[in-house]
């Protein structure tokens, strides 16, 4: 499999794809789609975001976009405008140090979101939802943070936090023939490590799990053709994948206040159920395919179409 580091437009990376041939690379970061969340995020509003997934072009059969929150570099945000970029900047790295090229961020996720479980999971929960192959770089499963002493970019290239114990169980040599510093405080391998998450229900990595679980269990998150929702509410992301039968429906809230969100999916009645995928719970249309979805502040739903017979998801 070959995987594409393509910061261009959509329709310019395309061509990476080998057009509609698709004998080139199959996949390729959605370089777009990441940095109109970030946007998304910042403002508590889905609609950039959701204006960037629509413009993706379609791509090869056996090609997808990677969708992703993190990778190995900055936090790149060189295809917004100069005022967008400043939201973000603002949002999540208002530090000139935490700045670098004047384009992007030197962080992980969970030190730009104050280290709040609900919005880690509701962004990451996010990136599992929307159509491609989800990509994770080490350490977004456990939550690490960045180390600021660093060197530029070096700040997320941190060793991995596998224990507690001496060099986060990353190496037995001597610290200062590490590739680069543990990190220090809060996100050091004292409170953030695998041992640890492994052995607690509760964990980010196990929330990481589940997702995974969840994502290989409906084919329609990979492959499956989108539909945005209309819907009231500007902090709410509901979209739809329905692909060889099989349909997903994905809320997620970016703001912070809990909101009703109201649906409309025509080509269901009351003989369906929409079943929960990441916690336990149902809810069914009327018989013109309305329904009502609640959402807390920072929450999200993956709900599964169950027709009449169908006991997978039951």
């Amino acid at each position: 499999m070959l995987l594409g580091e393509v910061n261009l437009p959509p329709a310019q990376a395309h061509r990476f794809f080998g057009d509609e041939d698709g004998d080139e690379l199959h996949l390729l970061f959605d370089f777009t789609s990441m940095q109109r969340m970030y946007l998304s995020l910042a403002r508590g509003d889905a609609r950039p975001l959701a204006a960037a997934l629509e413009k993706r072009p379609e791509v090869p059969q056996a090609c997808q976009w990677a969708t992703f929150v993190r990778n190995h570099d900055e936090l790149t945000l060189d295809q917004l405008t100069d005022g967008q970029r400043q939201e973000v900047f603002d949002a999540f790295g208002p530090d000139p140090d935490m700045q670098l090229f004047d384009r992007g961020l030197r962080r992980r996720l969970p030190p730009m979101l104050d280290d709040d479980p609900r919005r880690i999971r509701m962004v990451y929960s996010l990136a599992f939802s929307l159509p491609g192959t989800p990509v994770l770089f080490y350490g977004e499963e456990i939550g690490m943070g960045e180390e600021r002493a660093a060197e530029g970019r070096m700040a997320v290239r941190t060793p991995m936090q596998w224990t507690s114990g001496r060099n986060a169980g990353f190496s037995t040599a001597r610290p200062s023939r590490l590739p680069a510093p543990i990190v220090e405080g809060g996100f050091g391998p004292d409170h953030v490590n695998v041992q640890d998450q492994r052995r607690d229900p509760d964990s980010l990595l196990r929330f990481m799990e589940l997702l995974i679980r969840r994502y290989r269990e409906s084919p329609e998150l990979g492959w499956g053709e989108l539909e945005i929702l209309d819907q009231p509410h500007r902090a709410v992301l509901a979209h739809r994948l329905t692909h060889d039968g099989d349909s997903t429906v994905a809320l997620h809230n970016l703001g912070a206040e809990a909101v009703s969100v109201p649906l409309r999916l025509p080509d269901l009645d009351d003989q369906v159920e929409l079943v929960d995928q990441l916690c336990d719970g149902t809810c069914r249309p009327d018989d013109r395919g309305r329904v009502e979805v609640d959402l807390e502040g920072y929450g999200f739903r993956w709900l599964r179409v169950a027709r009449p017979g169908d006991r997978r998801l039951r």
